[in-house]
C-alpha cells in the first residue's frame, strides 16, 4: 500500500511540529477547554496557527510583521476538547483588532458566529472571558483603548 502525501498536509505536519521558547509566545488563558496565546514571532504564529488559513500563520505570503507593526496582536485559541471542537465546529479561532472591534476567525479564516456556537455548545461565559483577556491584554500592553466587544451585547 502507498501513501501519497501532499505538500499541503507536509506542510501543515511541519508547522505543527515547531518548537517554541517560552518568549516567543504569551498565554492569555489557560482552561480545561482552552489555550490562548499572543504569538510574538513569525514561527510561534506558524506554529500556533498550523493548519489554519489565517494570513499570520502562513508559509507563503506571511503578514505577521504587518500585524505586528501596526500593533494588532492576533490571538489564537486552540480548543483542546475533541468533542468542544466538534460543537464549536473549528478546532482553533482566533480575535484581531479591526476599526475598534474585534474580528473572529475560525481555522478556514473565515468569520463564524461564536457567540450562538458557543451558547449552544454550552461555553459562552469561558469564551467571552477568553475576549475580555484578550481585550485587556491589548489595553494594557498596546495601549489602545475603546474596543467593542462583541460578546458584552
Amino acid at each position: 500500500m502507498k501513501i501519497v502525501v501532499t505538500e499541503s498536509q507536509l506542510k501543515r505536519v511541519l508547522k505543527e511540529r515547531i518548537k517554541i521558547s517560552e518568549d516567543e509566545r504569551i498565554v492569555i488563558s489557560n482552561t480545561p477547554n482552552f489555550l490562548q496565546v499572543i504569538p510574538l514571532t513569525r514561527a510561534a504564529a506558524c506554529k500556533y496557527g498550523g493548519a489554519t488559513k489565517w494570513c499570520v500563520s502562513g508559509t507563503d505570503d506571511n503578514r505577521f510583521e504587518e500585524y505586528q507593526n501596526k500593533g494588532r496582536d492576533v490571538s489564537m485559541i486552540m480548543i483542546k476538547n475533541p468533542e468542544l471542537q466538534e460543537k464549536l465546529k473549528t478546532t482553533k479561532f482566533a480575535f484581531n483588532v479591526w476599526n475598534r472591534g474585534i474580528e473572529i476567525h475560525n481555522d478556514r479564516a473565515a468569520w463564524f458566529d461564536l457567540g450562538n456556537l458557543s451558547k449552544e455548545a454550552g461555553v459562552f461565559d469561558e469564551v467571552k472571558t477568553l475576549m475580555e483577556d484578550y481585550i485587556n491584554f491589548m489595553v494594557e500592553n498596546r495601549e489602545l483603548k475603546d474596543y467593542i466587544n462583541p460578546f458584552s451585547k
